[in-house]
Formats: structure tokens, C-alpha cells, sequence
């Protein structure tokens, strides 16, 4: 009687396991990568609103009368759209001419946009 060999087809258990182990290794990295994308996208966002808003600002700003332009800080409830977002505007008076930084903070004060600008008195 002649016995018969099993046949080799097919995979191991422990090729199985490294396949199942690679394929898991290359999904986290995926994975991650959607979420550092995600964070980034949303800070950009954020930045992208807290910019406009600096616009805004320093347009209001320069449509004011010289001698009423001053330093001032603002409450995170100055931007009914954007609550989490306020501004600081820091006058500095160099004769006819004054240095006007303004600062747009959110994530509570962790993340900045930041502008500077000049008006004249003429």
C-alpha cells in the first residue's frame, strides 16, 4: 500500500500571520495619516478664519479717525459667528506715523494670527 502525501497547497499558519500582521502595520500607518491630515485641515481652517478676521479688523481700524486709533484687548464673545475667536490690537505711536499689530487669538489663546500695519496722519 503506498501512502500519499499531503498535498502543500495552500498557506501555513504562520505565513498567515505575518500577512495579517503586515496588512495591520500598513493600516495604522493609513490610518494616522488620515488624522495628522485631518488636524491639519482643520487647523488651517482656523487660521484661514482668524486671518479674515484680521482683515476686517484692520480695515475698521484704518477707516477710524487718527487720533482715535488706540490699543485695545477684545472677549472672546466679540465674534457672534466665531466665539472661540477674539483680537488684541497693540498701537504703538511713532510721531505722525503709528504701528498698529493686531493679533487674532483662538484655541484659547494657544494659536495666533498676527498682522502689522502702519497709518500715517495726514
Amino acid at each position: 500500500m503506498k501512502l500519499r502525501k499531503k498535498s502543500q497547497s495552500g498557506f501555513s499558519m504562520l505565513e498567515i500571520l505575518i500577512t495579517t500582521f503586515l496588512v495591520t502595520m500598513g493600516l495604522l500607518v493609513v490610518m494616522t495619516s488620515f488624522v495628522a491630515i485631518a488636524k491639519s485641515n482643520r487647523y488651517s481652517e482656523r487660521m484661514d478664519i482668524a486671518t479674515t478676521l484680521a482683515k476686517l479688523e484692520l480695515e475698521s481700524i484704518r477707516n477710524q479717525s487718527y487720533a482715535l486709533i488706540q490699543s485695545e484687548t477684545g472677549s472672546y464673545s466679540e465674534y457672534p459667528d466665531h466665539p472661540d475667536y477674539r483680537h488684541e490690537t497693540v498701537v504703538n505711536d511713532l510721531g505722525s506715523v503709528k504701528e498698529i499689530t493686531l493679533r487674532i487669538y483662538f484655541e484659547n489663546d494657544r494659536r495666533r494670527a498676527e498682522m502689522i500695519t502702519y497709518v500715517s496722519n495726514m
